[in-house]
């Protein structure tokens, strides 16, 4: 990857309007001047994450997490700084090449972690290629195993081709393979796809394995995933599928498998099945929407990123038991996000997943099977029923129960009228009515919405933190005015002001670096989150970016510049206290003395 002048980065911040870049994967409602949301970093009921249009900002008072459009894109998709950027670029169509430089990273980036990430793009870029053309060959052979397999998972050359799919063979060597292509012993083992062996050859992890390049957003490999031939499977000596390891540039759960193909196409809904074979055969038969989990534990990372593309959700998982578990634990994630979550339900009992149901019944009555799929309250009705004999009153009291837990979390009370109905039609041979369970939906809405008592331990330990705090926002006000573009306060903040003055670490690195800028830019044209890369920067100078001084600054900075005075004035006074406790001269008990009582006198005028 080339390394780019500080310029992109402006640009690049300035054609991507913070509001528009975060309502991509934000809802978000205009409340006064600023735009507000659920928070996309951690779970919340009530939204506490809020965009400014104006500041070009955004900051969540829950957690914490705040910046401009690209610290947002960094920690949103899981890129660092020059990635971001490029995506941003990307989005808004710069070219970036006008930017490039042949120096190193501006703000002092590190090179060489990010020169790896580059060198994995492209190592991985050349195993996928090497394992497509195995394939390809073996293909051509009259007959193999491999052959065998892929005749029998119905993947035409289409499909392997537009996939990637592979073949791992030992037959030529990979490892001799990337050394021709220019790459270190160093970088290729660094991939982590070839190992050094005991003996000192290398060696293939995926050995022997029909293989899936696993791509991010921009389709780039980030892994792979390879499916084995042998007969150690069976013997559960080896598993039958490996992944590639977690590192610098995948993150299992951080991906979906075929997202980036997904992504193309106008998504009403998502629909995710467990493995590289469902995604692969619902993809083939026009399901164009189809992705994969990488594994039956879905993540908050993973529905952020649908959360990106579509609202709706349709989870494919395996009939088996392991795969209807997953979805009660998915579940739960992916609403907390805001999304319509529905539960696809094969309607034969003799099939375990939705690639062996397309082969067997075709893709209409798979079509039907989706346009039923059921919510996420009736899944887990039927998942309680399972667990039940609703013959036995002991299991019968424990299901309706369940059931009026499952009801008490429907926020929405038209939502669970209807849903009430529904169970008590389709449950009425049983003998319970409306009422009791409505008694038991309403004690859980009670308690969920009363006020826990809780006694505070830490009222003391706050009550000290206050001064703390109250001295920090004093201390941010002095930074806030250094942000008001007003040349006459910011030239009075540094003639009166210096870094020593400012007791609170996080507030006097913003100061300082504020400082140093402005011997290089001037301030108040240049966009001074573009220069900072450090997060917990980031997050302070946002802190104080939203603190609105506005028609206020004059009044602000006489009141900074009396605290300052004053704060000066009280450590002074209690240097001279102590020192007078202590056994001194008279000459020096009278001098201090007497500055002391001018100390008293400057400190009644400044009240």
């Amino acid at each position: 990857m080339p390394y780019y002048s500080g310029d992109l980065i402006e640009e690049v911040i300035s054609q991507n309007d913070v509001v528009d870049t975060i309502s991509e994967y934000v809802t978000l409602k205009k409340r006064g001047r600023n735009y507000v949301g659920l928070c996309p970093f951690h779970r919340e009921k009530t939204p506490s994450f809020s965009v400014s249009m104006d500041k070009q900002i955004y900051k969540c008072f829950g957690c914490s997490e705040g910046g401009n459009v690209i610290s947002f894109i960094m920690k949103i998709e899981n890129l660092d700084f020059w990635d971001a950027v490029e995506t941003l670029a990307e989005r808004a169509n710069i070219d970036t090449s006008r930017y490039e430089v042949n120096t190193g990273y501006s703000n002092k980036m590190d090179t060489a972690k990010k020169d790896l990430k580059d060198t994995l793009f492209k190592i991985n870029k050349e195993i996928g290629i090497f394992y497509h053309q195995n394939l390809v060959e073996y293909l051509k052979e009259e007959t193999n195993p491999v052959k065998e397999y892929v005749i029998q998972r119905k993947f035409d050359m289409k499909t392997i081709n537009k996939f990637g799919i592979g073949y791992s063979t030992g037959k030529v060597p990979l490892y001799d393979y990337l050394i021709e292509k220019g790459f270190t012993k160093e970088e290729i083992f660094a991939s982590e796809v070839i190992l050094p062996g005991k003996n000192g050859i290398p060696y293939d992890r995926f050995h022997d394995r029909l293989m899936f390049p696993i791509f991010d957003i921009r389709d780039r490999i980030i892994g792979f995933g390879g499916r084995s031939f042998s007969p150690k499977v069976k013997e559960k000596i080896i598993p039958k599928y490996l992944n590639s390891q977690e590192g610098e540039i995948y993150h299992k759960g951080k991906t979906l498998y075929l997202m980036n193909f997904a992504k193309r196409e106008k998504l009403d809904s998502i629909i995710i099945v467990e493995g590289y074979m469902d995604a692969i055969a619902l993809q083939k038969f026009g399901f164009l929407n189809a992705v994969a989990s990488l594994g039956t534990a879905l993540t908050e990372n993973q529905a952020r990123l649908i959360k990106k593309y579509t609202d709706n959700v349709i989870i494919g998982y395996d009939q088996d038991e392991a795969g209807q578990d997953a979805i009660m634990r998915g579940l739960d994630i992916l609403a907390s996000r805001g999304l319509n979550v529905k539960v696809l339900r094969l309607d034969r009992p003799d099939v375990k997943d939705p690639d062996e149901y397309l082969n067997k019944y075709g893709e209409q009555r798979l079509r039907n099977c989706i346009d039923n799929a059921i919510s996420l309250v009736e899944f887990k009705v039927l998942n309680l029923e399972k667990k039940l004999d609703l013959n036995k009153d002991d299991d019968k009291v424990k299901f309706f129960t369940g059931v009026s837990e499952i009801l008490a979390k429907v926020e929405n009370s038209i939502e669970r009228e209807l849903y009430l109905d529904k169970i008590i039609k389709k449950y009425r041979e049983y003998g319970i009515t409306q009422g009791p369970i409505i008694n038991e939906v309403e004690k859980r809405l009670v308690k969920k919405n009363q006020p826990e008592f809780v006694i505070d331990t830490q009222a003391l330990e706050r009550k000290k933190q206050l001064v703390t705090n109250v001295r920090k926002r004093q201390e941010q006000y002095i930074v806030a005015l250094l942000l008001s573009k007003k040349p006459s306060i910011q030239k009075e903040i540094f003639e009166n002001i210096a870094s020593e003055d400012i007791e609170n670490e996080d507030v006097r690195k913003i100061f300082d670096f504020i400082s140093s800028l402005k011997d290089e830019y001037d301030i108040n044209k240049t966009d001074i989150l573009s220069k900072i890369q450090d997060e917990a920067m980031i997050k302070e100078i946002t802190d104080i970016m939203y603190i609105d001084i506005s028609g206020y600054e004059d009044n602000l900075l006489k009141d900074v510049l009396k605290n300052k005075k004053k704060d000066k004035l009280f450590t002074r006074r209690d240097e001279i206290i102590k020192r007078l406790s202590e056994q001194i001269s008279r000459d020096e008990s009278e001098i201090l003395n007497f500055e002391l009582k001018q100390i008293m006198v400057e400190l009644s005028k400044l009240k």
